[in-house]
């Protein structure tokens, strides 16, 4: 037995266990879904006993599951970075394959995206430190791990977790690839399925994974986050053609650099927000997406830019809304402690 295969062991967590997690895996704890299987949320009885977790269990179909299994398993265990949603153990008993993350209380950035009620409760403060996170976890993916380097391969609002505090978590890691640090990029397996919207424009040209692309990706969810936008929702028509946050950002910045701010910025936050903190923000964000990949900036430079943002904004003064925002936030955490007590003791008619 290879000493990662010992290493590993103690991570290992009895199908029984899991079985009971997730009340032998009921549609009704199920969360979330992808391309290698299904995602459910339960509570662990023994291993780390009480604690909420997600558990990913890979589809059953061969050596495909399987491989793709072990691959992430083994990265996953070798990741540690308080940015990277934390690995609690896994199982392969019994023909299953199943790895198992933290749970993240506050589910995705993208979740909040798509719901006004949530979004509006994060200031822009919050806002630059979920992004200084995220490139945080980045960079160590990019560069901090040992003799290799991890690229996503899927960078997306809906592979960034939030936790209790809002601190951001990346996570889903089914198409990252494991590189070398002297080689600026690695072939992927399998052809990069993200969503288009993210798509760094140089998966059309050639077949691999670059950090380049990754970073690419992250500009992408960078406006998001500024103009309160998911990419993936069309805004307007011109010309009887649907026009996307990216088709939006470039026309404005083609147009008048001086108007992006009116154009772009979220309503929600555009009177609580420093111009000179907005502008910084989102001018890292448009060299993020430069169609030429040499002139994007690495992730040191973006970690530095949003840090900077950060600080203007808080000299700027305190968010109007922090008061307003944080009760909201306890409303939203009060809210999913009931439901987990609901999931906890569901009523059972027999019984009553």
């Amino acid at each position: 037995m290879s000493s990662s295969r010992v290493d590993l062991e103690k991570y290992r967590i009895p199908l029984e266990e899991i079985i009971r997690a997730t009340r032998n895996f009921s549609s009704e704890t199920q969360i979330g879904d992808g391309g290698f299987g299904m995602i459910y949320k339960g509570q662990l009885s023994e291993h780390r006993k009480n604690h909420t977790v997600a558990i990913k269990r890979f589809n059953r179909n061969g050596y495909q599951g399987n491989s793709e299994f072990y691959k992430e398993l083994n990265m996953v265990s070798s990741f540690h970075h308080p940015n990277i949603i934390p690995f609690i153990g896994y199982c392969d008993d019994a023909n299953e394959k199943i790895i198992v993350y933290e749970y993240a209380i506050y589910g995705s950035l993208d979740s909040h995206l798509q719901d006004p009620n949530k979004w509006r409760c994060i200031t822009w403060t919050q806002r630059l430190r979920i992004c200084l996170g995220a490139a945080k976890g980045l960079k160590y993916l990019h560069s901090d791990i040992g003799k290799n380097t991890v690229i996503h391969g899927d960078v997306k609002s809906a592979n960034i977790l939030l936790d209790e505090i809002l601190q951001a978590k990346i996570s889903n890691f089914g198409l990252s690839r494991f590189g070398t640090r002297n080689r600026p990029h690695t072939h992927l397996v399998t052809k990069a399925s993200g969503k288009t919207f993210y798509l760094d424009p140089i998966y059309n040209e050639r077949d691999e994974a670059l950090k380049v692309s990754d970073i690419y990706s992250f500009g992408v969810v960078l406006f998001e986050i500024s103009s309160g936008m998911p990419a993936y929702r069309a805004r307007c028509f011109v010309d009887d053609k649907e026009q996307y946050l990216l088709d939006l950002v470039r026309s404005y910045y083609d147009e008048d650099e001086s108007g992006v701010f009116k154009k772009l910025v979220d309503p929600v936050i555009k009177d609580r927000i420093d111009m000179e903190s907005f502008h910084m923000f989102n001018d890292i964000a448009h060299r993020c997406i430069n169609l030429d990949s040499k002139k994007r900036p690495t992730m040191d430079k973006i970690i530095a830019k949003i840090e900077k943002a950060l600080i203007i904004q808080l000299n700027h003064g305190r968010d109007l809304t922090d008061t307003v925002s944080s009760f909201h936030l306890l409303q939203l955490f009060l809210a999913l402690l009931i439901n987990n007590i609901e999931e906890a003791f569901p009523e059972d008619d027999e019984n009553i």
